[in-house]
């Protein structure tokens, strides 16, 4: 198969298969597989649930700026990553779901590869997150993504709500950085090839 002539990085809303995909792919094309969530979670001990959810937004944004700092340093070398971006190392990265909204993690990511938006129906996405949510006897709802929480919804319809206005305005920036879009609505395997042929790797 076909090797990229950059990195591969997936983007997409929580639950759209960024990491099983970024797997599969760096598997066919014999590649090194990076997580940015796995990366903040070696880097701090903590994942990025915890720390959006004790220290903030900006202290979230720190720890995923520097995992794309450390895949930077990585892939380039710290010597050569302004005139010798062209030899840096391949691989492919899947992206924590509000990579979108850090704008110096992103221009990091946009020197060392083509970001693809892995694109998942509204409904597909939020039955996902509900699945992995809990809802509890007393009302409360454990184990939500942190945008859904922070508005403390009181039922599945009220989650569901506020999903939907963030899955909006998440989908426009999205598209707006991506270099490829692709539909995610196949098998796994299916999906992968459809990733592959959009950047030109099919078999």
């Amino acid at each position: 198969m076909k090797r990229p002539a950059r990195s591969i990085i997936l983007c997409g809303i929580k639950h759209c298969g960024k990491s099983t995909q970024g797997k599969k792919i760096a598997d066919a094309l014999g590649l090194d597989f990076y997580d940015t969530d796995d990366l903040i979670f070696e880097q701090s001990g903590m994942d990025a649930r915890a720390i959006y959810k004790s220290q903030g937004k900006d202290a979230f944004m720190a720890a995923e700026l520097k995992a794309c700092e450390f895949l930077r340093d990585s892939l380039q070398g710290k010597e050569s990553q302004a005139q010798n971006a062209a030899a840096a190392k391949r691989a492919v990265i899947a992206t924590g779901g509000g990579i979108c909204q850090n704008e110096p993690a992103i221009a990091i990511l946009k020197k060392l590869g083509t970001i693809v938006y892995l694109e998942v129906p509204e409904i597909t996405a939020a039955g996902r997150i509900v699945r992995e949510a809990r809802f509890l006897t007393d009302g409360r709802i454990e184990n939500l993504p942190a945008y859904i929480a922070a508005k403390n919804p009181r039922d599945e319809k009220e989650a569901r709500a506020i999903f939907h206005d963030f899955y909006m305005e998440r989908t426009k920036n999205y598209k707006s950085l991506a270099d490829v879009s692709v539909q995610m609505q196949g098998s796994r395997d299916e999906n992968a090839e459809k990733i592959l042929a959009a950047l030109g790797l099919e078999h």
